[in-house]
């Protein structure tokens, strides 16, 4: 019996080790859907040197915006320039207010607001007809990337994206879910596209991270997921009940559960109470929970303690006498230094 209750304990240790006791609690759940993206120039052009001439102002640089009636910069053709470096110590102003009108300098503009992605002039430098100065672009579009497995739970409206630079995840930025875009037909994964503006934006090929909460359930009964069995689609709850006269292959239970609900058998004998070998055919095992459902008066029968068995005889030990340790040797071998 001693013997008996020492495994049962050894197995409820090794079992409380493993397993950690909790509660079924009320939360708000939230769902996230975390995605990746980058950031597109859209609708790039060129601008190009329409005359052969000096430039003589530049006032974009690269990674500015630009509405349509601001020049990007200005040129003076030859004779301009052959007069405005002959002026002497004549102001500039001046100069111009007395031949702007017959050699006008030409600006550079975009035709419509721009994104400058790259300047190739530089002040005082010279160009040809068709010179390309400027590279351009009308939108820059952030390309959100969704998971196939995530797409179905972005269908909702009204969805917030918040996102971060890669380089700088502690700057937080919100923008709103546009329709989903199928990267190919018949393929479940999908892209949405954020529009950038002069006030919001990012420069092209910034790397982003983000995360999108695509759904809220209040105060939802929850349980942590290591608490779930699952076995194929459906998922089982491992929950404390109280227990009484284990017989013929099952158990009573008290308390904890209702007649007809689903419950799942586990063949793995290390995950079943107390781990001890099941009892004789006719005995019967009562749990602790249920001693005070006995009778009043009445103490359960204890099975009669199996006899002890008798101890061994001890078998004579003779003693050996002492080993006489061997006598020292005289004798190093041959002298190497014998003639």
């Amino acid at each position: 019996m001693t013997r008996a209750l020492a495994a049962a304990v050894l197995v409820l240790a090794s079992l409380a080790r493993a397993a950690t006791p909790d509660f079924v609690r009320r939360r708000d759940m939230y769902l996230r859907v975390f995605v990746t993206g980058s950031v597109v120039a859209h609708g790039k052009f060129r601008l190009k040197s329409t005359i052969e001439g000096r430039v003589e102002t530049v006032a974009a640089s690269t990674g500015t915006w630009h509405a349509p009636t601001e020049a990007l910069a200005e040129l003076s053709n030859t004779e301009l320039a052959a007069l405005l470096d002959a002026r002497g110590p004549q102001d500039k102003g001046v100069l111009l207010d007395r031949w702007g009108q017959v050699y006008r300098p030409t600006p550079i503009r975009c035709p419509d607001e721009c994104y400058v992605l790259k300047s190739y002039v530089r002040p005082k430098g010279w160009v040809r007809p068709q010179a390309v100065l400027f590279e351009a672009a009308r939108r820059l579009v952030l390309v959100v990337r969704v998971r196939a497995e995530d797409a179905a739970a972005l269908r909702a409206p009204g969805l917030t994206l918040t996102f971060w630079d890669d380089a700088h995840p502690q700057r937080k930025r919100h923008a709103p879910v546009t329709a989903l875009i199928p990267d190919a037909p018949g393929r479940s994964s999908a892209s949405f596209e954020v529009e950038f503006s002069p006030d919001f934006y990012l420069p092209p090929g910034t790397a982003i991270s983000g995360v999108i909460v695509a759904r809220v359930d209040h105060d939802a009964l929850t349980v942590p997921d290591e608490a779930l069995i699952r076995v194929g689609s459906r998922a089982y709850l491992p929950m404390l009940v109280r227990t009484g006269l284990s017989a013929d292959g099952a158990t009573e239970i008290l308390a904890g559960a209702e007649d007809g609900r689903p419950i799942l058998i586990l063949d793995d004998a290390k995950f079943k109470s107390g781990g001890a070998a099941p009892p004789q055919s006719g005995a019967a095992m009562i749990d602790s929970s249920s001693a005070e459902d006995s009778a009043p008066g009445e103490t359960p029968a204890t099975p009669p303690a199996a006899a002890a068995p008798a101890p061994a005889t001890p078998t004579p030990v003779t003693p050996t006498a002492p080993t006489r340790p061997p006598a020292p040797t005289h004798d190093f071998g041959d002298d190497p230094y014998a003639r």
